[in-house]
């Protein structure tokens, strides 16, 4: 179908030069010919230079194309392309034409920014291209930039809100720029950046007055030969930061599933080229230079788990590369011991690749815990995002290096004061401000004066206000978020347990997903009354129409733009959602296993009753308090109960004795 495509505009082309750009390994459709006078670009060779970016500033009208046709492999492709495309003569006419993408990312509608080349635009056109493509015709006026509009396609394939820029403006030079720099459209600036990024082989001069500069070494510069050796860029055991980023927003744990299918699969070496190995079969081949993409991921998402086997692939840096995308994506990686140039991938996530064996991911939990554990610590050390963070702080630049969230606390309950902020203490990777509304109580109840005390002793920020007591619910959540000073804000409840890495993993899913809310999927539910677990069947790690009440994690600017929470005593939770969708934004919904939600007899404003989590339960009840291993409980805050083990942990039995019972 792509072949049919880029033939059929070539045969409807206007008069004038026509250029055709590939990017991605396996673009070019196969037998397609090209005309002579057809200008043909290899953007994975066109290094982004200097020549080609004052090419860019100088261009003028008169410097023009009748049609510029790009194709990608895939929309992560598509999203390096940018940063290659500098120099490229304007178009009348545009074709994009994308060989595969996810299932789940959308169609190349274009994203229009307030400023750029559209009011020019005369015709569209978006439509599948076979199975799993995508092309997108576009014509103009007069000639545009390519640039502008390359990204508008890209950032329209992964959807949500206007994509945050990477933390430090950085002109990147060199072949590997789009990897450095992935969906970033002003990676080709010369002026008013914070620093330079060399890729290339031998550097170039700057001026006196240039930003500060860092280098890294050209994948294609860095083989088994150079490793190691006098001179070469690479050490025998390369950093993490070494290697070029994870693209997190198409790379990404969107798409897991708890259950799979009973196959598994091996990364390993062929003629030094890695392939993912299902049975007999190759089911794809790694790129030379690493990049696993969204289409890769999601043909692998079928798998139990995939073994590392770490053969040689083209080089240590590519390696290392394409096992930290399947990691960061969640697919579950099981490895031996690992070669000393493994190092790139980083400790935490080399610990995690080897803390499992396959045949314990034969159970579905112990999957997903190990699924999620390990995609925290590739992102972590690979994400774009936390990579220019620190690249920055290297540069001594003034970056954010840890995400600040708001919480919004809001409690009827004197003694769920302490517990509450024990919950919120105890979150690491964030920085919290915590605005607690005591509604309907004073501050100075000396066991609510003693916890504050102690919560703030911690270092942590506080923010009290005391609210009317006749105030609805949503009117206080409402007022506390006015009150905060951080742009992203969580709701907390006061009575729920909540794992560490909560507010961390919301973060790191509003940036993969570019949602405008993200949420847990709810899942674990402690019934107080019957000393019971229910965990629920549900479908996390994709976007949703609803997510839990106690879980809601919005930027201030999304909450302001659908008028707030609304005044309303019940119904909160469900009426913020439904103001997203109907403002036209995303919901994402991610895992479930960093909190449990406890039900008491009264006091809820979702008034069910415990029957209707046991009717509802799909993967089972446990007796006692049985949470997610990832929930990480503090005994101190467990309640009293028969039973206090993680989710899935057998009882301990004494000979003769039976089930071993703990009191709380």
């Amino acid at each position: 179908m792509i072949r049919a495509l880029l033939e059929e505009a070539l045969r409807t082309r206007e008069p004038g030069r026509t250029v055709v750009c590939t990017v991605g390994e396996g673009a070019w459709p196969d037998g397609a010919d090209l005309p002579e006078e057809v200008a043909f670009h290899d953007l994975d060779q066109r290094p982004a230079s200097v020549q080609h970016v004052r090419r860019e500033t100088a261009a003028s009208g008169t410097r023009s194309c009748g049609l510029t046709l790009l194709l990608a492999a895939t929309p992560t492709d598509l999203r390096r392309a940018a940063a290659h495309l500098a120099g490229f003569p304007r178009s009348a006419r545009i074709v994009v034409l994308v060989a595969a993408a996810a299932p789940h990312l959308d169609p190349p509608f274009p994203v229009l920014p307030g400023l750029g080349p559209w009011g020019e635009l005369v015709d569209s056109r978006v439509r599948r291209a076979g199975d799993q493509g995508w092309a997108a015709d576009l014509y103009f006026g007069a000639p545009v930039p390519l640039i502008p509009v390359v990204s508008a396609l890209a950032h329209g394939m992964v959807g949500g809100r206007r994509e945050r820029p990477l933390p430090v403006l950085a002109a990147v030079r060199g072949p590997d720029a789009g990897l450095w720099r992935p969906g970033d459209a002003r990676s080709n600036r010369t002026e008013h950046v914070d620093a330079i990024l060399d890729t290339t082989a031998s550097g170039y001069t700057l001026p006196e007055d240039a930003p500060p500069r860092t280098r890294r070494a050209p994948l294609g510069e860095a083989s088994w030969a150079d490793l190691g050796s006098l001179g070469a860029y690479v050490p025998e055991r390369p950093a993490p930061d070494q290697v070029p980023p994870v693209d997190e927003r198409v790379v990404n744990p969107i798409g897991f599933t708890r259950t799979s299918e009973p196959v598994t699969g091996t990364l390993e070496d062929h003629d030094g080229r890695w392939h993912l190995v299902v049975g007999e079969n190759v089911r794809w081949s790694v790129p030379g230079d690493g990049t696993v993409t969204d289409v890769h991921i999601a043909r692998a998402r079928d798998l139990r788990a995939v073994e590392i086997v770490w053969g040689r692939h083209s080089g240590p840096l590519a390696a290392v590369r394409a096992v930290a995308a399947l990691a960061a994506a969640g697919v579950p990686l099981v490895s031996g011991p690992a070669p000393s140039w493994a190092t790139g991938l980083g400790q935490e996530t080399l610990a995690r690749l080897r803390s499992v064996r396959m045949s314990d991911l034969d159970d579905e939990d112990e999957r997903e815990i190990h699924s999620i554990r390990t995609r925290r610590a590739a992102m972590r050390e690979h994400g774009a995002l936390a990579r220019w963070r620190r690249m920055g702080a290297e540069l001594g630049l003034d970056t954010d290096t840890c995400p600040a969230v708001s919480v919004l606390l809001c409690t009827r309950r004197p003694e769920m004061v302490g517990f509450a902020l024990r919950q919120i203490a105890r979150q690491r990777g964030v920085e919290t401000e915590t605005v607690l509304a005591l509604h309907g109580f004073d501050r100075k109840i000396p066991e609510v004066a003693a916890e504050i005390r102690a919560f703030r002793a911690s270092g942590r920020e506080l923010i009290l206000h005391e609210p009317d007591p006749s105030l609805a619910l949503g009117t206080v959540l409402d007022r506390s978020a006015r009150t905060a000073s951080c742009h992203m804000l969580a709701k907390m409840d006061d009575d729920d347990w909540y794992g560490p890495e909560h507010l961390a993993d919301l973060v790191s899913a509003r940036t993969y997903s570019g949602a405008d809310l993200v949420g847990s999927d709810p899942e674990f539910f402690y019934l107080e009354t019957l000393d019971t677990t229910v965990r629920l069947s549900g479908e996390s790690e994709k976007p949703a129409k609803h997510a839990s009440g106690c879980t809601l994690f919005l930027d201030r600017g999304v909450l302001e733009e659908i008028g707030g929470f609304r005044p309303l005593a019940r119904g909160v939770d469900s009426q913020c959602l439904a103001g997203v969708q109907l403002a036209g934004g995303r919901i994402y919904r991610t895992h479930g296993c960093n909190f449990v939600v406890r039900r008491k007899s009264e006091g809820h404003t979702w008034t069910v009753g415990a029957g209707h989590f046991l009717r509802r339960e799909g993967k089972g009840q446990l007796p006692g308090w049985r949470p997610s291993p990832l929930l990480e409980p503090d005994p101190k805050d467990a309640p009293v109960t028969c039973s206090s083990l993680p989710w899935g942990a057998p009882e301990p039995v004494r000979e003769g004795t039976g089930p071993v019972v703990e009191a709380g």
